[in-house]
């Protein structure tokens, strides 16, 4: 399974078997007391690329400026993001969802390739400035907020007793709201 998905090998397994059997993804979360978001990306997967080879990591590779074109050219048109997206071999609908938006926004030129980045080094800017660029910089302030949780630092049940304090912090930021509000209007 991936690093990023929040549910277990266990229950990626009991989840295609369930979309095997015609569920889609909010019942599937909803049988497996799941959280429904982790398992949309797994039942896209499992769309395009079926039931045996989603479980296998799907390998990378660069497809052509022109095929990324004409693949959001046909979508825009109204192609299926599935039926196109197994015809290209892609391990999920959402790229082809990813270029259309590029090429609406930007047009062709959204897939360029960008110019190889011209310019001096740092070291080369230090040494012009007559600094020494071995030397150790200046010691900075710590950024408090610079370390950032990723996914693969946190257990699923950290996660999900994450998302209950959050889900309850909003249930009382909207409460308190209401409240406010009703003082307000001279009714408390």
């Amino acid at each position: 399974m991936r690093k990023d998905c929040l549910i277990t090998d266990e229950q990626a397994k009991a989840a295609i078997e369930l979309f095997d059997q015609g569920h889609g993804y909010a019942s599937t979360a909803t049988i497996l007391n799941v959280h429904k978001p982790s398992l949309k990306p797994l039942h896209d997967r499992w769309l395009v690329r079926g039931t045996i080879s989603v479980m296998e990591p799907h390998q990378r590779r660069r497809i052509p400026a022109e095929t990324k074109i004409a693949t959001a050219k046909r979508y825009l048109d109204g192609e299926h993001k599935v039926v196109l997206a197994k015809e290209l071999g892609l391990a999920s609908s959402r790229t082809v969802v990813d270029w259309a938006k590029k090429y609406r926004d930007k047009g062709e030129d959204a897939f360029a390739t960008p110019p190889p980045a011209k310019g001096k080094t740092a070291r080369m800017r230090a040494l012009d400035n007559g600094q020494d660029p071995d030397a150790d910089p200046a010691p900075s302030k710590p950024d408090l907020m610079a370390r950032k949780t990723r996914v693969e630092d946190i257990s699923l049940a950290e996660y999900r007793q994450l998302q209950d304090q959050l889900l309850r912090a909003e249930a009382e930021n909207a409460y308190l709201k209401k409240l406010r509000a009703l003082r307000q209007k001279g009714q408390l």
